[in-house]
């Protein structure tokens, strides 16, 4: 009368689960930092060089956990094993994705960062924003969730139009930086 336990075989082991969550836990950091409150901007000049290997790690994300799912031995009904086969490579792609293009850079600022000053292009400053994200900036070619510097003074955001140059500085590197301030560029 005892229960039947089911276990699932983790097909790469524990060294391979153990990897994963080093991999994916940078990523999730990385958002929850963001979405704390931290305005944190990876340069464009990164994101065009890292465009690749982002793309690569971003595959291999998604691929693995779909992978995953059709060797489990678990019987799940069909329909979670497909919301699975759905879901799972899009949150993988996105988190091995932002793996390279949000959080090596933000893990660079926060280690070796300095002052640093880096340069964007505003595509909406007369936005309203968000409970989180009062009087944004947001900023061209920085991926979504990650594209906005908020509580920008009203003062300056008068100022800055679509298209315009705006200065950002902050604790960073060449990679990208820690909002603490910006200006417009002439």
């Amino acid at each position: 009368m005892g229960s039947k336990e089911e276990s699932v075989e983790w097909p790469l082991g524990k060294p391979g689960g153990i990897l994963l969550t080093m991999l994916f836990l940078p990523t999730v950091f990385a958002i929850f930092v963001q979405i704390s409150g931290f305005n944190f901007l990876p340069s464009n000049e990164w994101i065009s060089k890292a465009a690749l290997p982002a793309l690569a790690v971003g595959v291999v994300s998604a691929a693995l956990p779909f992978w995953l799912i059709l060797r489990s031995r678990h019987e799940t009904d069909g329909v979670k094993k497909g919301f699975g086969l759905l879901i799972a490579p899009v949150a993988g792609y996105f988190l091995g994705k932002h793996l390279v293009i949000i959080a090596v850079p933000m893990l660079f600022a926060f280690i070796a960062g300095h002052l640093v000053e880096l340069s964007f292009t505003v595509v909406d400053a007369h936005e309203r924003g968000s409970k989180k994200c009062r009087s944004p900036v947001q900023v061209e070619g920085v991926p979504m969730l990650f594209d906005e510097i908020c509580w920008v003074p009203e003062n300056i955001r008068r100022e800055l139009g679509p298209g315009q140059r705006i200065a950002v500085s902050g604790r960073g590197t060449s990679r990208g930086v820690f909002v603490e301030s910006l200006r417009r560029v002439d």
